[in-house]
């Protein structure tokens, strides 16, 4: 099952920026006020919320504590423009488990979360279990596929502005072999809802984005 974050976030473009960057084995909930960010902690427990702590209904430390106590103990991470470390310090006073500062890059956003979130881009064990255990293997071949994403993503821009199906299909399905080879099991999750629904417009936002994000978090010059 995928992990859950609800993001309250009342920034269209901030809101889907930290969707994008999560996408890929966990499910965002994004909200633009408190009040709805209330209504969704009231009927599910959520993995992880994600907090802009200056929204136009109210401060983001004065709803989680009345989350706390509503008995909702879901950890919470601060988002704030502004962050020194006075105020760094009283968020995390409050009961936040993190406050970070916008803007952040998505490379340290899933950095940051990760204690919470793990890592949704590579499903080592089962990897490893394809090459018989062998790291070196696995390290060759993720380099590989990491190598040929570039030109798959450029094959499969051309596949989708021409409007051709069974073009986009060719090149995800060389795609999802790739990914069952090195454990991509985030991106693969993408291209499996684009090929099941090649004109979805949103589906293919989704792949781009895996594709851009598992590019960016192993360029050695990042």
């Amino acid at each position: 099952m995928s992990l859950t974050v609800l993001l309250v976030e009342d920034d269209a473009a901030s809101r889907a920026f930290v969707t994008d960057a999560l996408c890929g084995g966990v499910r965002v909930d994004a909200v633009r006020t408190l009040a709805e960010a209330g209504d969704h902690c009231a009927e599910a427990r959520y993995d992880l919320l994600l907090v802009d702590v200056g929204l136009p209904d109210g401060q983001g430390d004065a709803w989680l504590a009345r989350q706390r106590a509503l008995g909702n103990d879901s950890p919470a991470v601060a988002f704030t423009a502004e962050l020194d470390g006075d105020r760094r310090r009283r968020l995390l006073a409050c009961g936040f488990a993190a406050a970070l500062a916008k803007p952040i890059t998505a490379p340290a956003l899933r950095i940051a979360l990760r204690p919470w979130l793990g890592d949704p881009d590579w499903e080592d064990r089962v990897a490893l279990a394809a090459v018989g255990g062998a790291t070196d293997t696995l390290t060759r071949l993720r380099e590989l596929f990491l190598a040929e994403l570039p030109h798959q993503r450029e094959r499969l821009e051309v596949a989708l502005a021409a409007g051709d199906a069974e073009a986009v299909r060719r090149v995800l399905h060389q795609l999802k072999a790739g990914c069952a080879f090195v454990g991509a099991r985030a991106l693969a999750e993408a291209v499996n809802r684009l090929h099941a629904d090649p004109a979805s417009a949103e589906a293919a936002r989704q792949v781009f984005a895996r594709i851009d994000q598992s590019l960016a978090n192993n360029d050695p010059n990042r």
